[in-house]
């Protein structure tokens, strides 16, 4: 509502417009449609003799224009109240922006990041868990703050060496004393002017750099990225936490507003900047929310060539204290430069500050009273991001071997043969426990696809096609039993997997879903254009031609239909692996061998069940193929080890995958002729590790750390053979000269 004080001659405000007027024409609140109160607050009054008033326009001018408007909108004096705004109220609050206010509401503020759900929290897990068993691991915190995350991780990992680095000196003064109060030895606080710039540190010096919301706030936050990238070593990690929802943040933008135009006429500048006159508004410096549109900070990261681990998401409150001084200053330090500039030239208006602080506070959304009279920011999202620097061809030439520390720590090292490459696809065993990893993503998957069947209004004639499922076919078995009229086929090479799901669509008793026995390179059963949806979860890793594969997906999809493909990203297994070789080694079931990481290489198992695992790789092979991309998701999903369903030996097959090669070599050169049996019982072993194997509510046996997989939603193109297109009007899309733009050449 709309209202006015009821003074005479004073002027009546109307979100920065005023005019004139008698005290007879108090205001006005009710009575009028929200059409007409848009119209309203868009213009000025004129008080008239006929006790009505007549709205003219601004044009946006400095000065409301004195014409009036041909068709005068009359307002009927029983419309009008007499509720006055908020009289000789207290501003005091609002005209105190003294430097030491602002610093001291900035650490209140600050120190609420460590919050149980908070990203500091997480970056600590998330730390020690990469940096387990590292003896002397180098640490790089930017924009810490006060000295934050910096001395949390200096408090649990005594033997690393920590940089807190800061873009403001006094920021980097208070992170000193912070140190030295708690007797912290192992972190250095430094002053690094620009996160862009990390000159002063050569390549390759830290095994994990974190940064707390620190990024949004940089000028270039992708060249910041960039340097990131080149300090870290090759396989470290990087951990990002960034806003994605702050519901108090649109308040900075009103009271900016209101601070620099206060109740003058104002309008907006050829570049959309407000303006009193000839005064410009400060623009805003600092967008804590400045990479929270979807999927911006994942594309970032992939651009600089990082591999995505995790994405999470979290949600906590923020308090703004119990008195409105403090929370004026908490609620504004995102703009408390802007304020302090207009201050300074005596253009800041307080009482119209103060009166936009208190309707923030009435409203209740982005400001939240509590009974207590504590004000606090509810609903405050960030997403906490891990990613990982992948070795390049370059890293590889140097032919560094990292050596695997042992747990009894013996000097008698003995080394190994190092390990023949080997085909992973032709091993039996790898291929069986990958397909039967597949359900681990069956419910994203299906969801997806959901998505995509909504669409559509008529479902009676819809198809879908999956090819290359697990055993199970959970994403099939769904959508057909869900939608009972959509044909559903599923396909695939192996007749194992074909009579399995028989079996289990017999057992069912659904009768729209037909399994034949197909390679998806060769989909010859199947006639053009015949499906609306085609979905391919984690098929492309096997096949020996993956652009056969999708040239034939594509020949079977409809133009305008959708194609679904999945690959992993980052299999969260080499930890499993590496319990089970420090647990061979600690019990004296195998040798203390110098393991290298030879199958954690080009050549390693994991490796080469991850070809896509490089940023853009299947985004650029899918638009090559003739599709074009509508969605890429990056997801998480926790393997099973073990249920009713998996065999006693499944789950030492998943935890062994890494290592496969390395224990076939064992046994064959005869060095230990034993070495699956004792992977198995070290198996028995990692089933009791909280930090490695979690039960859900069914009591299976699951991965406690995610593994991150890239899910992908394109559409076939419309050609012109397909009929759908002018061909006086459009050029075909196989035309020569027609380009189209790969994922990573798509104009930003």
């Amino acid at each position: 509502m709309l209202t006015a004080r009821s003074i005479s001659r004073a002027p009546l405000v109307v979100r920065g417009c005023s005019y004139h007027t008698p005290a007879a024409y108090l205001a006005f609140s009710k009575g009028f449609s929200s059409i007409e109160r848009k119209e309203i607050s868009r213009n000025l009054f004129t008080p008239t003799r006929h006790h009505n008033l007549h709205l003219t326009k601004v044009h946006q001018k400095p000065f409301p224009s004195t014409s009036l408007l041909q068709k005068p909108l009359l307002i009927d004096r029983r419309w009008f109240t007499t509720q006055p705004l908020i009289c000789n109220q207290d501003d005091l609050f609002a005209k105190d922006l003294s430097v030491e206010e602002f610093d001291d509401a900035y650490k209140f503020l600050y120190a609420q990041h460590d919050h149980p759900r908070g990203p500091w929290v997480k970056v600590l897990q998330s730390a020690q868990q990469i940096l387990a068993g590292q003896k002397m691991p180098r640490i790089l915190v930017i924009a810490s703050g006060p000295g934050e995350p910096a001395a949390m991780l200096a408090t649990n990992l005594r033997n690393a060496d920590i940089i807190s680095a800061h873009s403001t000196a006094k920021c980097v003064e208070w992170a000193s004393e912070r140190f030295k109060k708690s007797g912290l030895s192992n972190v250095t606080p430094r002053f690094i002017p620009d996160s862009q710039n990390l000159d002063v540190f050569s390549d390759g010096s830290f095994d994990l750099v974190a940064s707390c919301y620190g990024l949004a706030n940089s000028p270039d936050p992708q060249q910041s990225l960039h340097e990131i990238y080149r300090v870290l070593k090759p396989g470290g990690t990087f951990l990002a936490s960034v806003w994605e929802q702050l519901p108090a943040d649109p308040g900075c933008d009103i009271i900016l507003r209101h601070a620099c135009i206060g109740p003058n006429p104002w309008h907006k500048t050829e570049d959309n900047v407000d303006a009193v006159g000839n005064f410009r508004c400060p623009v805003r410096t600092k967008r804590p929310m400045s990479l929270s549109k979807p999927h911006l900070f994942e594309t970032m990261i992939e651009e600089a060539k990082f591999s995505l681990v995790l994405v999470t998401r979290d949600e906590y409150p923020l308090k703004l204290g119990n008195s409105k001084e403090k929370a004026f200053k908490a609620l504004c330090l995102p703009i408390r430069s802007e304020l302090q500039q207009l201050k300074a030239v005596d253009h800041y208006h307080p009482s119209d500050v103060a009166e936009c602080f208190e309707d923030i506070i009435n409203e209740g959304f982005m400001v939240k009273q509590l009974e207590s009279g504590e004000m606090e920011v509810p609903y405050n999202v960030y997403k906490y991001v891990v990613a990982r620097r992948s070795y390049e061809d370059e890293d590889l030439k140097k032919d560094i071997k990292h050596v695997k520390p042992t747990r009894n720590g013996s000097a008698n090292v003995k080394k190994l043969t190092p390990i023949r490459p080997v085909d992973v696809k032709k091993d039996p065993v790898i291929f069986d426990t990958w397909i039967r990893m597949k359900p681990a993503a069956s419910e994203k998957i299906a969801n997806a696809v959901k998505k995509q069947i909504k669409l559509y209004r008529d479902k009676s004639d819809m198809k879908v096609l999956d090819v290359a499922p697990s055993p199970y076919a959970e994403t099939a078995i769904e959508i057909a039993s869900d939608h009972p009229n959509v044909s559903v086929d599923v396909t695939s090479r192996s007749m194992k997997v074909v009579e399995s799901i028989r079996e289990k669509v017999r057992s069912l008793g659904i009768s729209n879903l037909n399994v034949k026995t197909l390679d998806s390179s060769h989909l010859s059963g199947f006639k053009d254009k015949t499906f609306d949806i085609v979905i391919c979860s984690f098929g492309l890793t096997f096949l020996n031609s993956p652009e056969q594969a999708l040239s034939e997906l594509r020949r079977v999809l409809k133009p305008g239909g959708s194609l679904i493909i999945s690959v992993w990203e980052d299999l969260c297994l080499s930890q499993l692996s590496d319990f089970i070789v420090d647990e061979m080694q600690a019990t004296g079931s195998m040798e203390d061998f110098a393991v290298f990481d030879t199958f954690n290489g080009p050549d390693g198992v994991l490796h080469t069940l991850q070809p896509y695992a490089k940023p853009h790789a299947l985004e650029n092979l899918i638009v090559d193929s003739g599709f074009n991309l509508t969605r890429v998701d990056h997801e998480t999903a926790r393997i099973l080890l073990s249920d009713a369903n998996c065999s006693s030996d499944f789950g030492v097959n998943v935890a062994t995958l890494p290592i496969r090669p390395f224990l076939q070599e064992l046994e064959k050169s005869g060095e230990n002729e034993h070495a699956f049996e004792g992977a198995r019982k070290a198996f028995q072993t990692l089933m009791n590790d909280p930090s490695l194997v979690s039960y859900d509510k069914c009591g299976n046996a699951i991965t406690t750390l995610p593994s991150r997989f890239k899910l992908v939603t394109a559409t076939r193109r419309h050609e012109d053979s397909d009929g759908y297109l002018d061909n006086d009007k459009i050029h075909s899309s196989n035309q020569k000269g027609k380009k189209f733009f790969k994922f990573n050449e798509i104009p930003k």
